[in-house]
């Protein structure tokens, strides 16, 4: 009987990789991007009917409408990508597995809300004119069930513009910081050499 519950205790590995680790962390971090997103226009949509008339009829919202839109947009991505993402991001950071260069503000504590802010502000900003002023006039809004004729603020559309928004800043940042490094690089081994000529003199 003790022979039995030792070989069935030998099965369980607990240093075994699960396979959800197997899973590359650019795609858990894309998808859980996409999902807050969604999750913030689904959220928007819940609490305002501002989504189910940005587009009607050849008529764009009124300027209020607009504002409103735009502010409630980027305060819920605010929230959803600085206390869900962020916050994953950072527990998946490690030495080997640098998840931070897919995400835009990686800074602990309120300073990084106050960052999080203007930057999902200016994404609602882009998320809202790429779909009201190139998809809706064309019906191209995801409309699975039929129910706005390709117009309005849908939660799967607003993930995958959000998504191709916030993929250009990223790669704005990464080449930015990039060059900052070579420049801080080459800098440095100048300054040496010229330590060292001073020396030889």
């Amino acid at each position: 009987m003790k022979r039995k519950k030792v070989e069935e205790n030998m099965e369980i590995n607990p240093y075994e990789v699960d396979k959800l680790s197997k899973v590359p962390s650019w795609l858990k971090i894309l998808l859980l991007k996409y999902w807050a997103a969604a999750a913030a226009s689904f959220l928007l949509f819940g609490i305002s009917q501002l989504g189910l008339a940005v587009y009607q009829e050849g008529e764009y919202a009124d300027v209020e409408t607009t504002v409103k839109l735009i502010i409630l947009l980027g305060l819920f991505f605010a929230l959803f990508m600085n206390y869900g993402v962020r916050l994953i991001v950072r527990l998946s950071y490690n030495r080997r597995n640098n998840t931070y260069r897919y995400n835009m503000i990686n800074m602990r504590g309120f300073k990084s809300f106050g960052l999080a802010l203007p930057y999902n502000f200016m994404m609602s900003i882009f998320v809202y004119l790429i779909i009201v002023y190139i998809l809706a006039p064309n019906h191209l809004v995801f409309d699975p069930f039929g129910t706005t004729g390709g117009i309005g603020i849908e939660p799967f559309t607003v993930g995958f513009i959000y998504l191709f928004v916030d993929g250009i800043f990223l790669v704005i940042k990464y080449f930015s910081v990039s060059i900052y490094q070579r420049l801080k690089y080459k800098k440095q081994i100048n300054s040496k050499f010229e330590f060292s000529q001073g020396l030889g003199d």
